[in-house]
């Protein structure tokens, strides 16, 4: 949850290239969420790509994709 709620964030918020971090307290995981690029898609949709890393056990994956506002002004990962 915290991960979903930090990136619905970080996408609303955060300026292109600063890192939004996340830690949920009963499992030790963290991570952080960084919007690299934001743009609007052929469709008129407002769009961000990021890059996410997620720790589990000591062990960090990254991950890049990209989200677009839907029509309920929510953020969807589309790639």
């Amino acid at each position: 949850r915290e991960a979903a709620q930090t990136t619905q964030t970080s996408l609303e918020t955060t300026p292109t290239g600063q890192a939004a971090t996340w830690k949920n307290p009963d499992s030790g995981h963290s991570g952080t969420v960084t919007p690299t690029r934001t743009f609007t898609n052929d469709k008129g949709q407002d769009c961000r790509e990021f890059q996410q890393t997620i720790t589990v056990g000591g062990k960090t994956e990254q991950g890049y994709g990209t989200a677009c506002r839907d029509a309920n002004g929510n953020w969807r990962i589309v790639s």
